[in-house]
């Protein structure tokens, strides 16, 4: 069984300590409650308010919270390197629309902006 093994509160997420007698292996799991992120940029996208900054050279694209971050760079997605700025729009296009704050999809090269705050 699973025990509690550490909590973020920056980020949100909690941390949980597994081991397995039968096998020697130990796992460490991260979980976070993303719900009101969820619910933030779907009524951005809803609203279409964010589509405003296209013409100003500016758009929230999407809100990456840190526990997805932490799962595209399992996959090799590194969010601070401006060359991967294609890879980062598709991975959010394709497995984590979700987080879009536009129901329009970019195919062009955005600037990356990171936004650690909430």
């Amino acid at each position: 069984m699973s025990e509690f093994f550490d909590y973020d509160p920056f980020t949100g997420i909690t941390s949980y300590f597994d081991y397995d007698e039968l096998t020697g292996k130990a796992t460490i799991n991260q979980v976070a409650d993303v719900e009101p992120l969820l619910d933030y940029t779907k009524a951005l996208a809803r609203d279409g308010g964010t589509d405003q900054g296209i013409k100003q050279s500016w758009w929230l694209y999407a809100k990456i919270p840190p526990i997805v971050q932490l799962q595209m760079r399992a996959k090799g997605i590194k969010l601070d390197d401006p060359s991967m700025t294609k890879r980062i729009i598709q991975e959010i296009n394709e497995n984590y629309p979700y987080l879009k704050c536009t129901q329009k999809n970019e195919e062009k090269k955005l600037a990356i902006v990171h936004d650690l705050g909430r």
